[in-house]
């Protein structure tokens, strides 16, 4: 007795293609997102040279470096205003004794002073140290952010008659807070 065929033999499955819609959808949705939270990011970079450990051949070449006469020029921000210091001579404000650059009546520090005594003293030094475009800057704990950026700006150059003067380019920020 013959049976009939089964279905299931004769049975070709069909081709079922990817759906491809919710993948687009998505990509259509995260691209403007991401296109769009790109231009809020900012960054922000101030170029400086970090002190160095003193340790194997480097310091060996740096000892050489300390026969010659160096300025070592320091500013030192406090809460009342800006010291200026060298390894030769503290600078102080002749009146009171205290800081170089006293903070302004209103609490802001004085940018324009600093910079214009600093340009006043890279005058005066021309190029006699091996260290004259350095500039070490020395901040206790209360001081902001943006008052270290500041003097970082006031520090490296002057606006003065039209003309932009090259003060200190070289910053370097102290490894010690006080």
């Amino acid at each position: 007795m013959a049976y009939k065929p089964s279905k299931r033999r004769m049975y070709e499955p069909e081709y079922v293609g990817l759906n491809l819609f919710p993948v687009m959808n998505l990509l259509v949705v995260l691209i403007p997102l991401l296109l769009s939270t790109a231009t809020f990011v900012k960054l922000g970079v101030i170029e400086l040279n970090l002190p160095k450990a003193a340790s194997g051949p480097l310091a060996q070449q740096t000892l050489g470096k300390e026969s010659q006469r160096s300025l070592d020029l320091t500013i030192t921000i406090t809460g009342r205003g800006f010291y200026l210091s060298s390894s030769r001579i503290i600078l102080r404000d002749p009146g009171s004794g205290g800081p170089t650059i006293p903070v302004l009546s209103n609490g802001a520090y004085n940018y324009l002073e600093l910079s214009t005594q600093l340009f006043e003293l890279k005058q005066k030094i021309s190029s006699t140290f091996f260290d004259s475009k350095r500039i070490i800057l020395q901040a206790t704990r209360d001081i902001e952010y943006q008052i270290l950026v500041d003097t970082i700006d006031a520090a490296r150059s002057i606006h003065m008659d039209g003309k932009q003067y090259e003060l200190f380019p070289d910053v370097v920020i102290s490894a010690g807070i006080i």
